[in-house]
């Protein structure tokens, strides 16, 4: 059984690293584009998203890819009972060069998740913000993704401010 479960947690962060292949070819693919402004890029993402969120944040600063703020909205909140995954988002968030954003609601999943990381970069004196709002619906479910995606009128301006003050307005 605990050879399964090594497996099956292997399996997630490979997955996640593949992923963050897709990801970094359709930045290169964006700042391309004649209408992005390639000095102005954030990355965001939520659930797994915000995983491929913190793996960008790490990427960025080893590959100098010119990302300029980063916001995680719950990233390894259903996930965060994988210590291979919970390792791999700690030693990718300690790489950070760019202010961070974390955002989760009371009645989300797990919020260790965005606590370890924005303390990570807290000891590390590295610009970050930890945001818990409070619960949104009922379930754990309604918590984590439906904030995402139907809760912009709640974070949307404190997304905004932060994205004015780390990559001016």
């Amino acid at each position: 059984m605990d050879s399964l479960y090594a497996q099956r947690a292997g399996g997630v962060v490979a997955l996640q690293e593949t992923h963050l292949e897709d990801q970094l070819a359709a930045l290169s693919y964006l700042k391309e584009l004649s209408y992005v402004d390639a000095n102005r890029i954030a990355v965001a993402g939520c659930s797994y998203g915000g995983i491929q969120t913190v793996l960008a944040v790490e990427a960025n600063a080893e590959q100098k890819l010119g990302l300029r703020a980063a916001i995680d909205f719950a990233g390894g909140a259903m996930s965060w009972n994988s210590f291979s995954l919970r390792a791999r988002m700690i030693a990718a968030v300690r790489k950070a060069t760019i202010p961070v954003l974390f955002i989760q609601v009371e009645n989300d999943y797990d919020l260790n998740p965005s606590r370890t990381l924005a303390g990570e970069l807290e000891q590390l004196g590295k610009p970050h913000k930890l945001l818990i709002f409070p619960p949104y619906g009922q379930t754990h479910e309604e918590g984590h993704g439906g904030f995402c995606s139907r809760g912009g009128d709640i974070w949307g301006p404190a997304v905004f401010s932060f994205l004015d003050s780390s990559m001016g307005k």
